[in-house]
């Protein structure tokens, strides 16, 4: 696709548009069991939508220029922190993701460990860790250090974390809940841990953040800042705070930990340059939506959506035990996974799709000893839906577990993959990347999206 020389109509641009949308499926259909969370929050993601308009044209690049800018943001951190019982030291930065909310929190890791250690900085994580603390390592030159989980609580094993710690260890992850499971680490022991060992632990609450506050009706372990030994967390707003997308947050126990976060610039001619977030140039429209959101919905307002999720949570546990389906762990916010011993769950992401229900396959990995599994991540909306679902999936028949034959053709052809377009039938794909080895499985992953998948238009 060449660059246009003549101009073309809205009407043209818009329809053209939409028919590159024909496959996509609608966010607040319901229909989808991830990448959406505002579905049966209409009101709030309409307020989203005007705030953003509003504010949409203002930069946070050059916040001397808007000062609305920083009383959002930190009227933002603020009501965050006191969420998370923070106190009046603790401080924190709006970012666009999760993602940047952790490299943050890892940057920050790394230069309080340069202060007075010279080596190569390590990041314990489970292996259920978010991969956007990989992302950290790779960007920042810094050790993965992976640890176990239970096999059957899917929780960080505590003690392996004690065997990885040495002098080179710059920070420990927990996550609140993980995204694969649903499951929630033991923060309580590792937080003692970090206190002994004088350790750096960044809970990543990026998915439970605004939602584990918020379930009246669970008993919960502590995972915030009401913990002594926890140094940063990450909470992301386009999650459970129903903000549109990108809205994170980042907070620190301190300034001082946050310093090494910030970057200053005034070796050049232009104007000085000031970041608190990698991002310079970004639109205060998703922060004016997070802003207003907040204070729209209160404590009451999450407190009625997280009890919807909850239900549906407890509706689909019970309900897919009745189909012969395994929950695996014990999910404590709005995400989960099921399997099946005896089936074959790699054949369930098509056929359901086959029904317009959207789900996630979970490849696991025969190596590193995780099931394939499908993964839910509930929306308050799905209280209206889930009869619905459970009764589409009973229909679903899926194939026994048999191994893999992989093809004998040309490899690429026979996974579907073609240039610029997605595979129709990803079946083959979900089924290879569980028997594989993980550093294969990315490897792969990485050619195949380098050279194939976003490849210009012809």
């Amino acid at each position: 696709m060449e660059f246009p020389r003549g101009s073309k109509s809205r009407e043209e641009l818009l329809r053209r548009l939409n028919e590159y949308a024909s496959r996509d499926m609608e966010p607040l259909s319901g229909r989808m069991w991830g990448h959406t969370y505002a579905l049966g929050a209409e009101d709030v993601a309409e307020l989203g939508r005007t705030l953003y308009a509003q504010f949409m044209d203002k930069t946070m690049l050059d916040f001397t220029v808007y000062p609305s800018v920083i009383k959002m943001e930190n009227d933002l951190i603020a009501m965050v922190s006191s969420l998370l019982h923070g106190d009046s030291n603790v401080v924190g930065n709006f970012t666009y993701g999760g993602t940047e909310s952790i490299i943050l929190a890892m940057k920050g890791a790394r230069e309080w460990y340069h202060r007075s250690k010279t080596g190569t900085p390590e990041i314990v994580l489970p292996v259920t860790a978010h991969p956007a603390f990989r992302k950290a390592a790779e960007y920042l030159k810094m050790k993965v250090v992976q640890v176990k989980v239970d096999e059957k609580t899917f929780k960080v094993n505590v003690e392996d974390v004690k065997n990885k710690l040495n002098e080179n260890t710059a920070a420990v992850i927990a996550s609140a809940p993980n995204y694969p499971f649903g499951t929630m680490d033991d923060v309580e022991e590792l937080s003692e841990l970090a206190l002994r060992k004088d350790i750096w632990l960044h809970v990543d609450a990026c998915v439970g953040g605004f939602l584990l506050p918020f379930l009246k009706d669970e008993t919960l372990p502590k995972f915030d800042f009401s913990l002594d030994g926890v140094t940063s967390m990450s909470a992301d707003l386009h999650k459970y705070g129903y903000a549109p997308r990108g809205a994170s947050i980042v907070l620190f126990r301190n300034s001082e930990l946050r310093e090494g976060t910030v970057f200053a610039a005034s070796s050049w001619p232009g104007y000085p340059v000031v970041n608190t977030a990698i991002l310079s140039t970004r639109s205060a429209g998703t922060l004016a939506a997070s802003w207003g959101i907040l204070q729209y919905l209160g404590r009451e307002g999450y407190e009625r959506l997280a009890k919807r999720v909850l239900k549906v949570r407890r509706r689909l546990t019970a309900g897919l035990g009745e189909l012969g389906y395994e929950v695996l762990g014990n999910p404590v916010a709005g995400l989960m996974a099921f399997t099946s011993r005896k089936f074959d769950v790699s054949f369930l992401p098509n056929e359901m799709r086959k029904l317009n229900w959207f789900v996630q396959y979970q490849p696991g990995s025969r190596e590193l000893k995780f099931p394939k599994s499908i993964h839910l991540t509930i929306a308050p909306g799905h209280d209206q839906v889930v009869e619905d679902f459970l009764r589409d999936l009973s229909g679903v028949k899926l194939p026994r577990e048999e191994p893999v034959e992989l093809p004998e053709a040309d490899i690429i052809a026979s996974l579907g993959i073609k240039e610029g377009e997605l595979p129709e039938d990803p079946t083959l794909i979900n089924r290879l990347m569980h028997e594989a080895p993980p550093d294969l499985v990315e490897a792969v992953l990485r050619m195949v999206v380098n050279r194939y998948i976003f490849k210009p238009s012809s």
